[in-house]
């Protein structure tokens, strides 16, 4: 009987030190594939997606020449496509200042990058980097922190995200950010209303920032565990749809 035990106690143990090595072998890029695998947001690719956003209706489609990204709010359409952002109203062209431009592009494409994620994380500008594994309410999590490069970067390229993917089913869970515009500051994002469409995901957040912004970005899930967070808003994606287009490039 002891024999027994011991061998089951060895057994066990050697199987722990085994998962133990393998979630430490495994790479920021491969965690993020298998996000991706999970969530089946690869289907961006050949789709496209609506949904609503506070009062606005958001369309993303796939063409042969990458991602149509637009927004819309009664007659008017805002268009971000091959890095150029085009205005209709009642389908006429205006003209926008160019400082304008910037801000509506990197409106537009913020809300649909979320909602695309963790797709987006294949994004040529994106530099992936796996920082030690992090726990809570007994779940263990992958973290990966993603910077971006200059070049294709966007007007926010210095800004860094870190995000927990569960080492169960590599499920995002928590995102959190650093920002340098208007001060600056953290956003922590918690998922909630996981729901599935045709085959992908599509996510609703709980959005919090610290109390003080003398805080590291890998500390905020260990923050949001002791209550030190504030809650600012929910990022809701509301009415989402995809279906699947044919393209012929």
């Amino acid at each position: 009987m002891r024999q027994l035990l011991a061998s089951l106690f060895f057994l066990s143990l050697t199987i722990s030190c085994q998962n133990s090595q393998n979630s430490k072998s495994v790479s920021a890029k491969e965690i993020v594939n298998q996000a991706i695998e999970f969530s089946g947001t690869s289907a961006v690719d050949n789709s496209v997606i609506k949904f609503d956003f506070r009062n606005l209706h958001y369309r993303s489609e796939a063409t042969c020449n990458g991602m149509k990204l637009s927004r819309q709010k009664g007659d008017t359409i805002d268009v971000l496509y091959s890095g150029k952002f085009k205005r209709f109203i009642d389908s006429i062209p205006v003209e926008v200042n160019d400082s304008l431009e910037n801000v509506y592009s990197e409106s537009i494409n913020s809300v649909h990058y979320f909602v695309q994620l963790p797709y987006r994380l294949t994004d040529q500008a994106v530099n992936l980097r796996r920082l030690p594994n992090q726990s809570f309410n007994n779940q263990d999590y992958y973290v990966v922190e993603v910077n971006f490069k200059q070049e294709n970067g966007g007007q926010d390229f210095n800004d860094t995200y870190l995000y927990w993917f569960n080492q169960k089913n590599y499920s995002l869970d928590y995102l959190a950010y650093e920002f340098h515009v208007n001060r600056g500051g953290y956003r922590f994002r918690v998922a909630k209303n996981r729901q599935f469409i045709n085959g992908t995901q599509f996510i609703d957040y709980d959005n919090y920032k610290p109390k003080s912004k003398q805080v590291e970005l890998e500390d905020l899930l260990q923050l949001f565990h002791n209550n030190k967070l504030e809650l600012v808003s929910e990022i809701k994606t509301e009415n989402p749809s995809i279906n699947s287009v044919q393209l012929k490039c």
